[in-house]
């Protein structure tokens, strides 16, 4: 009685052995299906939202690793990677969960839907990185002053939380200021973007 019981204990450990194996066979196979890195996003207090024209599509990167493909499907070629989240990027189409996209230098090519945010984030002048002189770009304290916060330096990117079309309110780190919508890669000519509540 003893040598059964000892029996069917070993083979139940063993099937349970197995279950775990192939539990955790199962998920690495399902982890490595999926080759685009997501993150987990909080969300802001607080939704930007357009005013003035519904065609505004410019959103951000949501991910610090974003793959972008020649193609809308997993099964197309990665052709470059991003390695920072936030970077604005202007969104040219929308195809079943993924979204063509133009970046800062032109670059065009397809990522995930679920590695874009909606959050509206801008690069400062990039146009003027690498330029051999230092530029630096003034950040007022209010909208109506010109009264110095700080310097921003081309390439610096800023979450924009309104543009009333000639001047945005931005924020980088702990600094939220003033600065001309011209300067912004992000953000459209006389783009209105306001602060729901």
């Amino acid at each position: 009685m003893m040598v059964i019981k000892n029996y069917i204990l070993n083979k139940v450990i063993i099937i349970f052995i197995i279950i775990l194996c192939v539990i955790f066979f199962a998920a690495k196979t399902f982890q490595n299906a999926f080759k685009e890195y997501e993150e987990v996003v909080v969300n802001s207090s607080s939704e930007i939202t357009k005013v003035n024209n519904s065609d505004y599509n410019f959103k951000s990167l949501r991910s610090t690793k974003t793959n972008v493909r020649l193609g809308p499907s997993l099964e197309h070629s990665i052709i470059w990677t991003y390695n920072k989240r936030l970077i604005p990027i202007e969104i040219l189409e929308d195809v079943s969960g993924w979204s063509k996209i133009r970046d800062f230098d032109a670059n065009i090519g397809w990522v995930k839907n679920t590695l874009i945010s909606s959050n509206r984030t801008g690069i400062i002048a990039p146009w003027e990185v690498n330029k051999e002189i230092e530029i630096y770009h003034d950040l007022y304290t209010a909208k109506d002053t010109q009264k110095v916060k700080t310097k921003l330096e081309p390439g610096v990117i800023v979450k924009i939380i309104q543009c009333d079309g000639i001047i945005c309110n931005v924020s980088v780190g702990d600094r939220t200021g003033w600065i001309s919508q011209d300067l912004i890669y992000g953000v459209y000519r006389n783009e209105e973007i306001y602060l729901t509540e």
